[in-house]
């Protein structure tokens, strides 16, 4: 099963769909299973992590070279 495939012919199905009441079983769907992703996380990690993705958005990383580069220096590594 070629999977890249079939996510996108569900999304071609997905915006010919005019079913509102599907689109709201899908929408719920969707949310129990992000829920079910986010269950172990505290509320502390996801404000992390909102704040992570936020920073991304605006470009505010570093590359995996620098943060070595960063403890290489504050450890004497």
């Amino acid at each position: 099963m070629d999977i890249q495939l079939e996510k996108y012919k569900l999304v071609e199905w997905l915006i010919g769909l005019n079913d509102e009441t599907l689109i709201s079983k899908i929408k719920q769907f969707k949310k129990e299973h992000e829920d079910a992703f986010t269950a172990d996380v505290s509320e502390v990690e996801k404000v992390f992590i909102k704040a992570g993705l936020k920073d991304l958005e605006h470009g505010k990383t570093f590359s995996h070279d620098q943060v070595m580069e960063e403890i290489s220096k504050s450890y004497g590594l």
